[in-house]
């Protein structure tokens, strides 16, 4: 199945219910001014709720390198995602490996260069930065990178398998489209949103 990561989780049950759902990421935010902003205590107790064999993301924008590394080791991220301009330096400096974020730019999205990127677990097209604005896939079908291509920007239970269908990503990144309210997930929504993922597989094969 095409890899499901549901981001700005929250709440404990939240982290059971996308793992038990089949999520093979779930992302907390560390970064400042986000509405799911989480606390080293509060990633804590997300973790603990996180089933086995699903890998924990931080995710962060400003924050330096001492505030990521006291978030890995509280919460024991496998993974951080920087919403930034990486450097080689920072890169190699981080306690775990890290998802790249293309960012939009213009036309098009701003993606790190090609000796960042094949350091990378990952690179994310984000459109929106958990605002929900919705995802160009043109935009993205002209920046291919050598790394697998997780894709985010309004992706709901309706939309997601469209735009599976049309750039097939190695995953697809969700906040807003399964929320009743930003940072509480709605349980109904989450059940569709994979159940459309597995569709959109399925007519793949």
């Amino acid at each position: 199945m095409t890899a499901v990561k549901i981001c700005g989780l929250t709440r404990p049950e939240d982290v059971a219910a996308a793992g038990a759902l089949g999520a093979a990421y779930v992302g907390f935010v560390f970064a400042a001014g986000s509405p799911r902003r989480v606390t080293l205590e509060g990633a804590r107790a997300l973790a603990a709720a996180c089933p086995p064999g699903v890998l924990k993301v931080g995710v962060f924008r400003d924050d330096g390198a001492a505030a990521v590394r006291d978030a890995v080791d509280a919460a024991g991220l496998d993974l951080v995602q920087l919403h930034r301009r990486l450097t080689d330096e920072e890169v190699a400096a981080m306690p775990v490996p890290v998802i790249a974020v293309a960012r939009p730019a213009g036309e098009g999205f701003a993606v790190p260069r090609t000796e960042i990127l094949v350091r990378c677990h990952a690179v994310l097209f984000d459109a929106s930065e958990g605002t929900g604005a919705a995802l160009d896939p043109a935009r993205i079908e002209a920046a291919a990178g050598p790394v697998p291509v997780i894709v985010a920007g309004g992706l709901t239970p309706e939309s997601v398998g469209d735009t599976i269908r049309a750039l097939r990503p190695a995953g697809v990144d969700v906040a807003s489209g399964v929320e009743s309210e930003p940072g509480i997930k709605d349980r109904r929504r989450l059940e569709r949103f994979f159940a459309a993922v597995r569709e959109a597989d399925a007519r793949a094969l």
